[in-house]
């Protein structure tokens, strides 16, 4: 049961639906992807965990914002928390909140597929916000609205990313990359006759990155980002 669902403490969901030409295995693989994150998705991740366990594959991600992006003077973004789980082959449910300076969103993501053939897909993605008191209803939805497609704008940059992949099943991977091959190794029990699943598809797995040196590379980036920003502006 998805908390608000049916609860008038939150908004309607808003949907998106888009069709993907590749195999719907390569948006599998952002679960594991803690770098994408940063270039794709506006985040620093502070911590990256994954959990594999019978059916279910869980991300834990928390992160911070990136002070290279947005206008100096807007409300800015600190950060995000997420729990998000894929329960089966096709249908994931993200428990996010994004942390800003001045307010909190709750919001409960739903990201779902289904397989037009072997090289295509519709991927389908909701999102409802929590209300408050200093979110009502109309406002709440604005925003449910307003993250939806800054939601709608990552994942339409992962759908370029998955048009543009070619299907390696033995990738050669760098040591944050994240664990790729168990990622694969669960999401094929869904490929394959129930009698025919084995126990190191299904058996408990974690797997946490330390984001140590990644955060302090990608911080070098932002600075420049922001030197170059500055430079730009003072000689404007």
């Amino acid at each position: 049961r998805i908390e608000g669902a049916t609860s008038d403490d939150w908004t309607d969901w808003h949907w998106y639906t888009t069709v993907v030409n590749t195999n719907c295995r390569e948006i599998i693989d952002n679960v594991v992807d803690m770098a994408h994150f940063f270039y794709i998705h506006g985040s620093l991740p502070t911590q990256f965990k994954n959990i594999f366990e019978g059916h279910v594959a869980t991300q834990y991600m928390n992160s911070s914002g990136r002070p290279d992006l947005g206008e100096p003077g807007e409300t800015q973004m600190l950060g995000t928390t997420s729990v998000a789980s894929y329960y089966g082959p096709s249908f994931m449910i993200d428990d996010l909140t994004y942390h800003y300076t001045d307010i909190d969103h709750h919001t409960i993501l739903i990201n779902c597929h289904y397989p037009i053939d072997a090289n295509s897909f519709v991927l389908q993605y909701g999102i409802i916000v929590k209300k408050s008191d200093a979110l009502p209803a109309e406002l709440a939805m604005q925003t449910a609205i307003g993250l939806g497609d800054f939601v709608k704008m990552g994942f339409e940059q992962d759908v370029q990313i998955g048009r543009n992949k070619a299907r390696i099943d033995n990738p050669l991977l760098c040591e944050e990359d994240g664990p790729v091959y168990q990622l694969r190794r669960w999401y094929e029990q869904f490929y394959v006759a129930a009698a025919d699943v084995t126990p190191d598809m299904v058996d408990r797995f974690e797997f946490e990155i330390d984001t140590t040196q990644p955060r302090e590379r990608r911080m070098k980036e932002v600075e420049a980002n922001i030197e170059a920003k500055a430079a730009k502006a003072a000689n404007a």
